[in-house]
């Protein structure tokens, strides 16, 4: 289970995928995405089961790009992982995305 910003910069590797259990778009919800890139900066992701979709084809091919920002950004709970745009306000206005990283406890 990740419990830190440190942890999941291990988790995400290419091939990692997650789950997305809340998005401030609401249709994520829900979708599978697999990570492409990761590095010092952020990771890309696209969706697996749908190579064609707009998500899995943006960025050259690697995918919608999520940045890492600082540890105050982030919140990680029961294996839950949520990044907000806010570093002093966590709450469903601030909220980018939150995830579950599947497969593979942190490193």
């Amino acid at each position: 289970m990740v419990k830190n910003l440190n942890q999941l910069k291990k988790s995400l590797k290419t091939g990692t995928r997650f789950q997305i259990t809340n998005h401030c778009r609401p249709e994520c919800v829900g979708q599978l995405r697999e990570v492409t890139v990761s590095n010092t900066q952020g990771f890309y992701s696209i969706l697996p089961e749908e190579p064609d979709s707009k998500t899995s084809t943006c960025n050259g091919g690697k995918g919608s790009v999520l940045w890492w920002s600082k540890a105050p950004f982030w919140q990680f709970t029961d294996g839950i992982c949520s990044i907000y745009n806010s570093d002093t306000k966590s709450t469903e206005d601030t909220l980018i995305m939150s995830f579950r990283v599947l497969g593979e406890e942190a490193a």
